[in-house]
């Protein structure tokens, strides 16, 4: 039997393509491997199952919530979830490919914090950051 991920990425989705395959690579190829990702498909009639279908690195599943909505999408992903840490990403994020790495050791060096976030840039459609309240 294999031993489960260090790390459950939650992928929630509904209609992300064409941002969907940029999210989902830049999660695959973290410089942190022992990952699981979970896509979490709410109802996409954008071709988004159609593509997840595509997919064949073994570390991603894809899951259907019983009922629509985000909250029902996440809490899918949670139970189906075995890593011992949970990350959350959306469909149209790119994480930078020491996100995962950096995250876990910080958590690991302290055991009495629970939750961690990170910053965040925003983009336009030509992938140039733009200023943000957010940043």
């Amino acid at each position: 039997m294999t031993p489960p991920p260090v790390v459950s990425v939650l992928l929630p989705v509904r209609n992300g393509l064409p941002y969907l395959p940029v999210a989902v690579e830049s999660v695959l190829q973290q410089t942190f491997t022992n990952l699981e990702v979970l896509i979490i498909d709410d109802g996409s009639t954008d071709g988004t199952a159609a593509w997840l279908q595509t997919l064949t690195d073994p570390r991603v599943r894809h899951l259907t919530p019983s009922t629509p909505g985000l909250a029902s999408a996440l809490n899918t992903g949670l139970a189906a979830a075995r890593g011992r840490y949970v990350a959350r990403q959306d469909a149209d994020d790119w994480s930078a490919p020491d996100r995962l790495a950096r995250q876990v050791a910080w958590l690991e060096a302290r055991p009495d914090v629970d939750v961690l976030a990170t910053t965040v840039s925003f983009m336009d459609g030509a992938g140039r950051a733009v200023e943000s309240v957010w940043t």
